[in-house]
């Protein structure tokens, strides 16, 4: 059966965007396929910057035959008293190609079987390859030329065939063909392909690799071979690498022997985060004046020098600025916050500062250099290292905290403090949580909550940092009490206090959500206890809650059993009846009593699977009350007992979460 190819060229893609979209690319055009009905078989993606390639082999030559019911005219329109057929009737046989033999009725109506026969793949496809491509989406897209359809960059080229045949059609002003380009600066010149292999073979021998994973060995190979020591080859860098390149070829370049006295973050983030270069260790593990860069095209020599020259510069800069940040204190650093504004209604980074202290010490039961690193840790945003590097905002502070002699807690707390992952310690944690409590008092006090895709303020990251620490950090509580906390601090700021907490569960349920997509929704729905903010903003719970749910909706009769209790509290309060505490005497129930007891024995257990236990054991006693006892009594001092022990029994239970969410398969 026939391979499809589509290949579609481009300007250069950003590195992140590779990946994913022709995986989106392959994922289009099959779901595509499957609305057409054509059969078909395994599928890869693979691409460069400046290409996504996919294939789909065997791909049906034609369509199968559909059927469908079509409903015609109701049967009192169809057929007049005589039982002859009506002219509504005879319109609708000719619209649809069908006989009047051939019509179905139901009770109401009358049914056509319309035959629709398939076409050839052939003609399908043109129309199935353009709306995929269409449909590709991306972080940011852009328009070129006279075109109004936004994409990434603008297409240059469309090579499509099946089965070696030319696919017709057109994406803006580019139509599709069967040639595609080589390397463009090595081998520029455009050749013919119409099937995956020959297509595979013409680039590689003009010097494009297409698979990613060969692109990747061959950057791993070349720099261990090309580097005098030990090149740093982290995952990110390597992938980025992977998709800025078409054809990777490691070289070994060398910088200034001087610069080698600027702190190591320095050195490391100017190689591999502005540069993309991989940074040499020699065998001690300290950073050497060499480093592995991945030539795309040019000459050699000239692409050494130019990453050199490159390299230098940006270190000479970093080393002026170190040189003079050396003048000067924490304590200056500090006090030239005063001039840096935070948010125009929250007030200086200075002011901001104190606040962190604050809530630091808070969050560590007072400890000092909690307390020390927050009041410092933004201090570094006025030196002129960060300024030139912003992305070393952080790390800078705990070098010039480590220069200054503070302890190595400090050190470490001001030096992760956006990069929560390697919070090593409670002291660390806390100054990191602080950071995020106090962003988000801040922002959403002022209703600056993010909106759809736009969150100018990070404040879905402040949250998902809370939540994750929270789950690397198993003695912490809800959030809830810092949070307030947090707010209580911005005096002489008016904040709609309420509102805050509002905005901050909702983004709390959403980064639920996001942070553990696999879970069935309905049991997170019922994990998180939305009603109950407290227990909302406590991440140990929620998760705690959501592993004793999957385990006990395993079985459909302890849901029913946990769901009652919670529903018919539900249905009084609706109905305006409050619901008072527990009077075992008003009961007049055994098996109310009995109930009760039991209830009294469920408590919070050390793991999800003991408490699902104590709720099964639990079931008899539920179902043994409502078999045997009437809720909903004439007598209202009786009534409200019993509903008093629904509630009782009710609260137990939300122990693993509202058991009323819970779907049944």
């Amino acid at each position: 059966m026939p391979q499809l190819l589509l290949e579609l060229g481009m300007e250069e893609l950003p590195a992140s965007f590779v990946e994913r979209s022709f995986q989106q690319l392959l994922g289009e055009v099959i779901s595509r396929l499957d609305e057409e009905a054509i059969s078909y078989g395994v599928g890869e993606a693979i691409g460069t910057p400046r290409r996504l390639i996919i294939r789909v082999e065997n791909v049906s030559d034609t369509q199968p035959d559909r059927t469908a019911q079509v409903r015609g005219p109701a049967l009192k329109a169809a057929y007049a008293e005589d039982g002859s057929p009506t002219k509504a009737l005879e319109g609708f046989c000719r619209g649809q190609g069908v006989s009047l033999d051939s019509l179905s009725k139901d009770e109401t109506y009358v049914w056509a079987t319309k035959l629709t026969p398939g076409k050839p793949t052939i003609e399908v496809l043109p129309a199935v390859l353009e709306e995929a491509i269409r449909a590709l989406t991306f972080d940011k897209s852009m328009r070129w030329g006279a075109n109004r359809m936004r994409f990434a960059r603008p297409i240059r080229w469309i090579l499509a065939s099946f089965g070696g045949m030319h696919v017709p059609f057109s994406v803006e002003t580019v139509s599709s063909g069967l040639k595609s380009v080589g390397h463009r600066f090595n081998s520029p010149e455009s050749f013919e392909a119409s099937n995956w292999d020959a297509l595979v073979a013409e680039l590689r021998s003009r010097q494009v690799e297409p698979d990613p994973e060969i692109r990747r060995n061959r950057i791993l190979e070349g720099a261990q071979k090309m580097a005098t020591g030990t090149p740093e080859l982290t995952e990110a860098l390597v992938e980025e690498n992977v998709y800025l390149t078409e054809w990777p070829d490691a070289l070994e370049g060398e910088f200034k022997s001087e610069y080698l006295s600027l702190p190591e973050p320095v050195l490391v983030t100017a190689m591999a985060r502005h540069e993309r270069f991989f940074p040499v260790r020699n065998p001690a593990g300290k950073i050497t004046n060499r480093f592995i860069s991945i030539r795309n095209g040019g000459e050699v020599s000239t692409v050494s020098r130019g990453n050199a020259w490159v390299l230098n510069a940006r270190f000479n800069d970093a080393k002026f600025f170190f040189d003079e940040d050396s003048h000067f204190s924490m304590d200056d650093f500090l006090a030239r916050t005063d001039r840096m504004l935070f948010q125009e209604k929250l007030g200086s980074v200075r002011k901001r500062a104190d606040r962190l202290s604050s809530l630091a010490g808070l969050l560590s039961n007072g400890n000092e250099d909690a307390k020390r690193a927050g009041l410092y840790m933004k201090a570094d945003l006025s030196t002129g290292l960060v300024s030139e590097l912003a992305s070393l905002q952080g790390i800078i502070g705990g070098e010039y905290a480590r220069r200054a002699g503070w302890s190595d807690d400090i050190v470490h707390a001001i030096s992760v403090q956006y990069h929560p992952e390697r919070a090593e310690n409670d002291i660390a944690r806390s100054v990191i949580a602080a950071d995020q409590l106090d962003k988000l008092a801040g922002y959403l006090g002022l209703g600056l909550a993010p909106s759809g895709s736009s969150d100018p303020y990070g404040l879905r990251r402040a949250a998902t940092v809370l939540i994750e620490l929270a789950w690397n950090w198993p003695s912490t509580q809800s959030w809830l009490p810092s949070f307030r906390k947090a707010l209580a601090q911005f005096e002489g700021i008016a904040l709609d206090c309420e509102a805050a907490e509002s905005s901050l569960g909702e983004l709390f349920a959403g980064r639920y959500k996001a942070l553990v997509s696999d879970a069935r929704y309905d049991l997170l729905e019922a994990a998180m206890l939305e009603q109950d903010r407290e227990e909302l903003l406590n991440p140990n719970a929620v998760r705690a809650r959501l592993a004793a749910l999957q385990l006990g909706a395993q079985d459909p009769a302890l849901v029913q059993a946990a769901t009652r209790p919670l529903n018919i509290v539900a249905a009084a309060k609706s109905k305006g009846i409050s619901i008072g505490s527990l009077n075992e005497a008003d009961l007049d129930s055994a098996s109310g009593s009995d109930l009760a007891n039991a209830a009294r024995n469920l408590v919070a257990r050390s793991s999800p699977e003991e408490l699902i236990e104590q709720i099964r054991n639990l079931v008899p006693a539920i179902n043994g009350f409502f078999d045997t006892t009437m809720v909903m009594v004439d007598d209202l001092k009786v009534r409200d007992a019993r509903l008093a022990l629904l509630d009782f029994v009710g609260q137990k239970l939300l122990l693993a979460g509202d058991w009323t969410k819970v779907v049944i398969e």
